[in-house]
């Protein structure tokens, strides 16, 4: 075959492949309709990797919702939709495959509200819910009345969830409920310890200036093993953050920093220069080791001030979180990326230090570990007695 004909194959396979890539996004993407009392609802739904992204279009309004249920890969997964709309309020409940997974959502001024924050303000609204028979609102109440107890911890048995949860001891951490121990004596501050995708990480605290090993738990099944580094880390170090599963720390009294892979079982050095890297707006840059020594964490945000009337601001590949302090708590909104204009009350919540994964929020205060999820509400999850009076406790959910 000649170069002209090698061409001509060449060009038809692009052609094949570009319009075999569009088959398969058009998969992922559908639109439809459904039709409640003479009301016509569009429907946009997005499939991936077990996760939903549905878009309710009213009249007037669009009501995004995230689906993460494992559904078998179904498709058209809204079978009905509750409509509701008065004066003050404008609600939708889906049901999907013949289940309410998520509370109804109400719009008023455009914010978003759970129908369980506003139960009791509308008495045809909540006469309205009361008829739908599908809708137990106890589903959306916190129940702790069933505890199991784990040394200090308690977990409250009604309002588990599928996700893994990891809360660090003075001598390990306790993973759905085993205690694994890393330590002989108490260890009271566990500075250079953090989690990585589906790992713990800490240095060795059983030195008592510096170490050349971390002890790694896999989260999944509880295994541990040892990192060992050539060089002796000191325990005046800190952790700067986590870019692509890998740990970076400095080490103050050397001026050295580190690379951790939990993966790959390494430890590199990356910076030994008067230049130490930094993560700052989804890039590398450096910084001075003068700086470097006031303990600079990275900084994950990439934000342009669009939320500027609201006191702490944070990002995820989904949402933004916003906080405003209003006298002693916080009001916790979510902004869907695909949806600026609405914003989505969540909770008066007492701090303004929140982690969050997927759909689910969560926040520590005092001695309670709480989470949000729309499938579920605002629930409390653990109790750790030295929550309280131990900043250096941590928790994570995977």
């Amino acid at each position: 075959m000649n170069i002209k004909g090698k061409l001509i194959v060449l060009f038809i396979f692009l052609i094949i492949l570009i319009f075999g890539l569009r088959f398969i996004l058009s998969i992922n993407s559908l639109s439809y309709k459904l039709v409640y009392d003479d009301k016509i609802f569009n429907i946009k739904e997005v499939y991936n990797n077990e996760k939903y992204y549905i878009e309710i279009k009213t009249s007037s309004s669009i009501f995004p919702f995230y689906i993460y249920k494992d559904l078998n890969s179904k498709r058209k997964v809204i079978d009905q939709i509750y409509y509701y709309n008065d004066y003050s309020y404008e609600c939708i409940l889906p049901i999907v495959n013949n289940e309410v997974i998520t509370d109804m959502v109400c719009k008023k001024n455009n914010i978003l509200y759970n129908y369980s924050d506003i139960i009791g303000e509308d008495d045809k609204l909540d006469n309205y819910v009361n008829s739908i028979m599908l809708y137990n609102k106890d589903n959306f109440i916190d129940n702790t009345s069933k505890i199991v107890n784990l040394g200090t911890v308690q977990i409250y048995e009604n309002n588990s969830i599928d996700n893994i949860l990891a809360i660090t001891t003075y001598k390990g951490l306790i993973v759905s409920g085993k205690e694994i121990k890393l330590f002989n004596e108490d260890i009271y501050n566990n500075k250079i310890s953090t989690f990585v995708d589906h790992y713990y990480l800490i240095a060795d605290y059983e030195n008592d200036y510096d170490f050349n090993y971390f002890y790694v738990v896999n989260l999944l099944n509880g295994e541990k093993k040892q990192i060992k580094s050539k060089e002796n880390i000191s325990l005046d170090s800190y952790i700067q953050g986590i870019v692509d599963n890998k740990v970076y720390l400095y080490d103050k009294d050397n001026e050295v920093q580190y690379e951790i892979d939990v993966i790959k079982n390494k430890i590199n050095i990356v910076s030994s220069s008067s230049n130490i890297r930094y993560y700052t707006n989804k890039k590398w840059e450096s910084m001075s080791k003068i700086k470097a020594n006031k303990e600079i964490y990275f900084d994950y945000s990439t934000l342009d001030n669009i939320f500027t009337d609201y006191d702490y601001v944070y990002e995820s590949d989904n949402y933004y979180y916003l906080l405003k302090k209003e006298g002693a708590l916080y009001d916790l909104y979510r902004v869907d990326k695909k949806h600026i204009e609405y914003y989505k009350f969540i909770a008066k919540i007492p701090t303004n230090l929140i982690y969050y994964n997927n759909n689910y929020i969560y926040y520590s205060f005092d001695d309670k570990i709480y989470y949000y999820d729309d499938m579920s509400g605002l629930k409390t999850l653990a109790l750790d007695t030295e929550l309280k009076f131990n900043s250096t406790i941590k928790y994570y959910i995977y």
